[in-house]
C-alpha cells in the first residue's frame, strides 16, 4: 500500500507541475507567434513552442484539463446509465434482465474501441460526440457488476426485512442496495477512468476527436509525429504526460481495491 501510495504521488507529480506551472507563467495556448515556430525550451517557456509558434506548456495543462474533463464526464454517466439499467435488470429479473443483459452482450461483442471510434466516425469529430461515442460503450461494465452486486443482496435478510415491511422498490435501491454496492463501483470508475483517458487520447490521435486548435494529449502526439526528429520534445511531453496520468489513475484504483476490498481486509 505504501509503495503504491509513492508510485501514486511520483506520477501525479508530472501533471501536477505542468498544470501549477501553466498557472504560474500563464502563457495562451492558443496564441501564435511565427518568430517563435519550434523554439526550444527556455527559461521564460519551459517546454518551447510547437510548429505553430504556441507554447508547448499551456497546450499542456489544457490538454490534461480536457482529458480530465472528458474522463469525468465519461464516468459519470456511465455510471449513471450502467448502474440503472443494473440495478432494474437484477432487481425485476425476467424478460427485462434477459432484454438488457442480451443487449450488454452485443455491446462487449465488439471490441471497446472498435466500437467506439465507429460511433465517433460516424457521430462526427465533435468533442459531445467524442463524450457520447465513450459512454455508449463505458456504461456496460457498470451495469454488469451492479447487476451482480444486487443480485447476491436480493436475497439478504435486511432487504427481506424491508420488503416484507412495505418498503418501496425506491427506497430499498437508494437505502439499502446502493450503499452496499458503493465500493466495487467506486473501483470500477477508477479503472474506467484511465479506459477513457486513453480512449479519448487515442480518438484524438486518429483525427475522430478533439479538433484542432483545442488542445488534446493525443492530437498534440500526432502533430508531433511530423517532426519527432526535428523537435521530439513535440511527441516526448505529451507521451509522458499521458503515461504518468493513466498510471497514476490506475495507481489510485489499485489503492482503492486494497482498500476497499472487505473479503482481503476481513481475511487479514
Amino acid at each position: 500500500m505504501r509503495l503504491s501510495m509513492r508510485l501514486f504521488w511520483l506520477c501525479m507529480a508530472v501533471p501536477m507541475a505542468i498544470l501549477l506551472l501553466a498557472q504560474i507563467y500563464g502563457a495562451d495556448g492558443h496564441a501564435i507567434d511565427l518568430e517563435q515556430v519550434l523554439a526550444l525550451p527556455s527559461l521564460h517557456h519551459l517546454m518551447g513552442f510547437d510548429a505553430l509558434g504556441r507554447d508547448l506548456l499551456a497546450r499542456l495543462a489544457e490538454g490534461l484539463q480536457l482529458s480530465l474533463f472528458v474522463g469525468v464526464c465519461v464516468i459519470v454517466c456511465s455510471a449513471l446509465i450502467g448502474v440503472s439499467l443494473g440495478l432494474c435488470s437484477a432487481w425485476l429479473g425476467g424478460w427485462v434482465d434477459a432484454l438488457l443483459m442480451r443487449i450488454a452482450d452485443i455491446v462487449l461483442s465488439f471490441p471497446g474501441i472498435l466500437l467506439a471510434i465507429a460511433l465517433a466516425a460516424m457521430l462526427g469529430p465533435r468533442l459531445d460526440n467524442l463524450i457520447l461515442a465513450l459512454v455508449a460503450v463505458g456504461w456496460v461494465g457498470f451495469a454488469r457488476l451492479a447487476r451482480v452486486q444486487v443480485l447476491s443482496l436480493k436475497k439478504a435478510p435486511f432487504v427481506q426485512a424491508s420488503i416484507a415491511a412495505g418498503s418501496s422498490s425506491l427506497y430499498i435501491a437508494i437505502r439499502h442496495l446502493l450503499p452496499n454496492i458503493t465500493a466495487p463501483l467506486l473501483i470500477e470508475a477508477s479503472f474506467g477512468l484511465a479506459a477513457v483517458i486513453l480512449g479519448e487520447a487515442g480518438l484524438s490521435f486518429l483525427g475522430i476527436g478533439v479538433q484542432p486548435p483545442d488542445a488534446s494529449l493525443g492530437t498534440m502526439i500526432r502533430e508531433g509525429t511530423r517532426l519527432m526528429l526535428l523537435a521530439p520534445w513535440l511527441v516526448v511531453w505529451p507521451g509522458v504526460t499521458l503515461f504518468m496520468l493513466v498510471m497514476a489513475v490506475n495507481l489510485l484504483g489499485d489503492m482503492l481495491r486494497d482498500k476497499l476490498d472487505v473479503k482481503k481486509a476481513a481475511d487479514q
